[in-house]
C-alpha cells in the first residue's frame, strides 16, 4: 500500500491530490498510522462547488460521527471549494489511538500541505457516561471545571466574522459560572418553585430564547411541566449546597454522569430558561441561570453554530 509520511518537505496540495485521488493509502507520522482514502464531493447543481475530502477507512466506534476524521477541502464560511481554508467535518478516537492523538495527527498533516491556512471545525465534543446512555457535552463540562472547551487547548478560538475576540468574554464567565454556591443555586430555584405554585398561570417570566438569544416577556404556557422539571433540579442540587458549582460538576461526573447529562440538559434545550418571574411588583429571579444560558449560547457560538477556526 502506498503511504503519505508527515513531517517531510511540505507538499503542494495540488500535487498531493494529484498522487493520492481515488486511491487508499496510508498516512503516517511516529507510530499513529491510519488508512484513508481521498474522493470528491460533486454538487448536483454546480460543478464548481466540487471539493475533495480525505477520510478514514476505519469507522468511529463512538457513535457520534461516522469516521476517524473527515477532512473537507471547503471553506464553511465562504461555502466553496478551497485549499487555503479546509473544514474537519468530524474527529474522533479510535481504537488504537485518544481523541487528543487524532486531533493532533490531523493538525500535523494539514500543516504538511503547502496552502492550508485556516482549519475549521464544529465543536460538539461528547462522551457516553458509563453504565447509562445518557451523553454528556464535554466541551461545556470541561468549559465551565477547566475554563477551556476540548478544541481550545489545540489553539482553535471562536470563529466570528469581524473578528471578535469573545473567547476572552467565554472564559471570564466560565469562571464566574464555576465559583456560583451550589447552596445559593438550591435557594434560589426553591423560591422560584414556590412562586409559581402561588401564582401559577399568571406569572409573567423573562426568559432567554436560546435560538435569538434574545430575552423575552411572556406567560408560563405550563407551569405544572416546568414545576417538574425544576423540582428534579433542586433534587440533584440538594446534596451538594456546600459545594461550588464547579466541584459539584466534577463529583457528580464521577458519581453520577447520567444527572450530570440531565442537568445540562434541561437548560441547553430550553426546559429551564426563566431567568425572572414577575407578578405584580413580587418578583423572583436567578442571576446562575442567566449566566449559564449566557455561557452555552457562548459555547455554541452564537454567531456561527458552533464553528471554531485555528490558524495553521
Amino acid at each position: 500500500m502506498i503511504e503519505y509520511e508527515i513531517g517531510g518537505k511540505r507538499e503542494d496540495v495540488k500535487d498531493f491530490i494529484g498522487k493520492y485521488f481515488r486511491k487508499t493509502f496510508l498516512i503516517k507520522k511516529g507510530d499513529i498510522e491510519l488508512e484513508v482514502n481521498l474522493t470528491k464531493s460533486k454538487s448536483v447543481i454546480k460543478p464548481k462547488l466540487d471539493y475533495y475530502i480525505l477520510k478514514t477507512i476505519e469507522k468511529s466506534t463512538s457513535g457520534f460521527v461516522e469516521y476517524i476524521f473527515k477532512i473537507c477541502f471547503y471553506d464553511p464560511i465562504s461555502k466553496i471549494p478551497s485549499f487555503e481554508s479546509v473544514y474537519i467535518n468530524n474527529i474522533s478516537k479510535s481504537e488504537k489511538y485518544s481523541g487528543s492523538e487524532i486531533v493532533n495527527f490531523v493538525l500535523d498533516f494539514l500543516k504538511s500541505l503547502k496552502q492550508v491556512k485556516n482549519v475549521y471545525l464544529y465543536d460538539g465534543t461528547e462522551v457516553h457516561c458509563k453504565n447509562s446512555y445518557d451523553i454528556l457535552d464535554l466541551s461545556l463540562y470541561k468549559l465551565i471545571t477547566s475554563y477551556s472547551t476540548f478544541y481550545q487547548k489545540f489553539g482553535f478560538k471562536l470563529y466570528t466574522k469581524k473578528g471578535d475576540n469573545i473567547d476572552k468574554d467565554m472564559i471570564e464567565l466560565a469562571r464566574k459560572v464555576s465559583k456560583y454556591n451550589v447552596g445559593k443555586i438550591f435557594k434560589d430555584i426553591e423560591k422560584i418553585i414556590k412562586f409559581i405554585e402561588k401564582y401559577r398561570g399568571d406569572i409573567i417570566i423573562k426568559k432567554v430564547n436560546l435560538y435569538d438569544k434574545l430575552l423575552e416577556d411572556t406567560r408560563i404556557s405550563n407551569y405544572q411541566d416546568l414545576l417538574k422539571k425544576l423540582v428534579y433540579l433542586s433534587y440533584i442540587l440538594e446534596p451538594y449546597s456546600r459545594e461550588s458549582f464547579g466541584d459539584f460538576l466534577g463529583i457528580l461526573n464521577d458519581r453520577e454522569c447520567y444527572k450530570l447529562s440531565q442537568f445540562f440538559d434541561l437548560f441547553k434545550y430550553g426546559d429551564i430558561n426563566i431567568v425572572e418571574l414577575n407578578y405584580g411588583n413580587k418578583k423572583v429571579g436567578s442571576d446562575f441561570i442567566l449566566d449559564l444560558l449566557k455561557l452555552i449560547i457562548y459555547r455554541s457560538n452564537y454567531q456561527w453554530d458552533g464553528i471554531f477556526y485555528k490558524k495553521i
